[in-house]
C-alpha cells in the first residue's frame, strides 16, 4: 500500500510538473492520452472488475448503478475534470472565484476509486491480478495501472485550472499534494472498514467494487464517446483506443 500510494502521488505531481514546464504543448495530445486511458479502463472493467465483483454477489448491479449516479453528481460539481478537461470559461462566469467545489469533488473521486486497490490477504475470491505486498496486503496491479493512466491527465488539467484562476504557485502545489495523497487515504479507509469487525464489514468489497465499476464506467464511456472538444472518433483515436483495449487484455489476462 505504501509503495502504491507513493507512486500514485508521484504520478499526480509529475502531471502537475509537466503542466508547469510544457502545459500548452502537452495539452495538444491530451485527447489521445485520454482515449488510451479510457479504453484501458473499459477493458479493465469488463475483463477484471465485473467478473470479480459479480462473483461476490448477483446483486452487485445495484452498487454499480449507485456508483454511476454518484459519478454524475461529482461531475455536476467538477465540470468534467475527471475526463481530463474542463471548460474554464463556463466556470468563470460565476465571478472568477476559485471553484473549491471542483477541487473537493475531484479529491473525493480520487479517494473512492482507490479504495478497492488493496485488499487484506485474508479475503477470498479476489486473487486475479493481485500480488502480495509485505505479506499482509494485496495490490490489484491492473486497477493500479488504470488509475495511473487516469490520474496523469487529470492532474495535468487540474494544475492548469488552478493556474488559470490565479492561484499562487505555492498554493497550487499544496492542492496537488492533497490531491495526490487521496489514494492513500482511500486505501487506509478501506482497510479500516474491512477490519472493523462489524457485521457489515464483509460487504465492503462488494460495495466498493460495485461503486468503482459504476464510476469508471461513467468516466470511460464519456471519454470514448464524447464528441465535443476534439473528442471526435477519428483514425488516431480509433488506433489508440484499440491499443488501450489490447493493453488491458494483456494486463488482466485473457
Amino acid at each position: 500500500m505504501w509503495t502504491a500510494s507513493f507512486l500514485l502521488l508521484l504520478v499526480a505531481l509529475t502531471g502537475a510538473a509537466l503542466y508547469e514546464w510544457a502545459g500548452k504543448s502537452l495539452q495538444v495530445h491530451l485527447p489521445l492520452i485520454l482515449a488510451f486511458g479510457g479504453a484501458f479502463l473499459m477493458g479493465l472493467i469488463f475483463n477484471h472488475l465485473v467478473p470479480e465483483t459479480y462473483a461476490l454477489s448477483a446483486h452487485a448491479g445495484w452498487f454499480v448503478l449507485l456508483g454511476f449516479l454518484f459519478q454524475g453528481f461529482l461531475e455536476f460539481l467538477s465540470k468534467g475534470i475527471e475526463h481530463g478537461h474542463v471548460h474554464l470559461h463556463g466556470i468563470k462566469e460565476d465571478g472568477a472565484k476559485m471553484p473549491w467545489g471542483i477541487i473537493i469533488s475531484l479529491c473525493l473521486h480520487a479517494l473512492i476509486e482507490s479504495m478497492p486497490l488493496t485488499e487484506s490477504s485474508g479475503h477470498e475470491g479476489h486473487h486475479h491480478g493481485h500480488v502480495h505486498a509485505s505479506g499482509v496486503e494485496q495490490l490489484d496491479q491492473a486497477l493500479f495501472f488504470g488509475l495511473i493512466l487516469h490520474k496523469f491527465p487529470v492532474a495535468l488539467v487540474l494544475m492548469g485550472m488552478l493556474n488559470a484562476f490565479g492561484m499562487s504557485k505555492a498554493r497550487r502545489w499544496a492542492v496537488m499534494l492533497v490531491f495526490g495523497l487521496m489514494p492513500f487515504s482511500g486505501m487506509m479507509i478501506y482497510e479500516a472498514l474491512v477490519h472493523s469487525g462489524a457485521g457489515w464489514a464483509q460487504h465492503v468489497p462488494l460495495v466498493a467494487g460495485g461503486v468503482l465499476i459504476g464510476i469508471l464506467l461513467h468516466i470511460s464511456t464519456t471519454i470514448l464517446f464524447e464528441t465535443g472538444d476534439g473528442h471526435r472518433f477519428n483514425r488516431n483515436k480509433l488506433l489508440v483506443t484499440i491499443a488501450g483495449l489490447a493493453v488491458a487484455m494483456l494486463t488482466t489476462g485473457f
